[in-house]
């Protein structure tokens, strides 16, 4: 085979490969679609008929209500105190979990000194700090985005724990050995050999993120997607309750796609999935 011919059989392999791989796309795109509109259409069909729709409001009483508080201007400005709270505490709680998790990942006694205490209040429902953090912090945006960082801080600690403790003993060895400092070690070794625990904790607790923010919005606020769908129970609007919870979804979902580019950056390391159950603490 000359080399020209290996060339033409390389390039075409690759237009194949490209070429069932866009096809996978748009199978899967059109799956997920069929889906949709499967729920959507059952969904009308049943509300009214075998539900009352006092318990099971129909899609199109759903779309007129997220209409009507577009229309409104309600449904722009009750998501953007969501959207901030959860944004930030996502922030603050992923950031606070890794810079936690390091010294005491690199002093391992100082965690094993250190971890039933963390146990202990990882085991006290998050739910129940929002009342504290209210009472400490008012009812502005403060204790929202504590209440968030609050929901995700153990969760990415727990797993950047366990992702600092999977680096090889030997490979830090032969960074001190070379001159790296415990703090160069940081960039260079532990947190690329970590990333895929860290990334896993990301992408979970995006949802408990929000759940954090809407919990504080729920227990005292007069604005926000919670107070939006909570003021909605309180009138009986079941279309309300439902377009409020279609909101928060469409936010994370939001919030996900934002981890994309992270997600292509680290596409060289191994993923690691660890229980949802974790976020719904």
């Amino acid at each position: 085979m000359t080399p020209t011919t290996g060339a033409s059989v390389l390039a075409n392999t690759r237009r194949e490969h490209l070429a069932a791989r866009r096809a996978h796309r748009r199978f899967l795109l059109l799956a997920r679609l069929a889906i949709v509109v499967i729920a959507l259409v059952g969904w009308e069909l049943v509300s009214g008929t075998l539900v009352r729709p006092f318990y099971l409001s129909s899609p199109t009483e759903v779309a007129a209500t997220l209409a009507g508080w577009a229309a409104s201007g309600q449904l722009w400005y009750h998501a953007q105190f969501t959207m901030t709270a959860a944004f930030f505490g996502y922030l603050l709680g992923a950031a606070a979990g890794v810079l936690v998790a390091w010294p005491l990942a690199v002093l391992r006694l100082a965690y094993r000194i250190t971890e039933p205490y963390f146990l202990i209040a990882y085991s006290v429902p998050a739910v129940a700090m929002g009342p504290v953090f209210i009472l400490w912090f008012g009812i502005g945006m403060a204790p929202k985005v504590l209440i968030a960082a609050y929901f995700v801080f153990f969760i990415v600690f727990i797993n950047t724990v366990a992702g600092f403790s999977q680096v090889p003993a030997s490979l830090l060895e032969v960074t001190r050995v070379m001159g790296a400092s415990r703090r160069d070690q940081l960039p260079t070794v532990m947190l690329p050999s970590a990333a895929p625990f860290i990334l896993a904790a990301l992408r979970i607790t995006l949802p408990a993120a929000m759940i954090g923010a809407v919990t504080g919005e729920f227990i005292s606020s007069n604005r926000g997607l919670g107070y939006l769908t909570r003021a909605a129970a309180g009138s009986f609007s079941t279309s309300g309750v439902v377009a409020g919870v279609l909101s928060l979804s469409a936010i994370v979902l939001l919030m996900n796609l934002m981890l994309r580019p992270l997600r292509h950056a680290l596409r060289w390391q191994r993923e690691v999935d660890v229980p949802d159950a974790a976020a719904g603490r």
